[in-house]
C-alpha cells in the first residue's frame, strides 16, 4: 500500500460512509511477524482504519494509525475493486 492509497483510505474511514459491509477478518493477526502479505480494497483498509484508529470523539489514535501504515506499507496489496 502506498501512501496515495493509505490517504484514500483515510478519508473513506473519517466520512459518513457506511462501511459496516465490509469484511475486514484478512487482517486479523495483522501485526504479527508471521502475518502474510495479503490482496485487500481501500474500502477494507478504510474499515480497519475506522475500527483501530477513530476514537469515539472522531479524532485519530496515533499509535494504531501509524501501525497500520507501517504495516500496510509492505503487507496490504491494494487492488480497485
Amino acid at each position: 500500500m502506498n501512501k496515495n492509497e493509505l490517504n484514500q483510505a483515510l478519508t473513506i474511514a473519517q466520512s459518513n460512509e457506511s462501511l459496516g459491509h465490509v469484511d475486514i477478518s484478512i487482517f486479523e493477526g495483522f501485526g504479527l511477524s508471521s502475518y502474510a502479505p495479503v490482496n485487500v480494497t481501500i474500502r477494507q483498509v478504510a474499515s480497519l482504519i475506522r475500527w483501530q484508529a477513530i476514537q469515539l470523539n472522531g479524532e485519530i489514535d496515533a499509535q494504531n494509525f501509524d501501525e497500520i501504515a507501517n504495516v500496510g506499507r509492505t503487507k496490504f496489496r491494494v487492488f480497485q475493486a
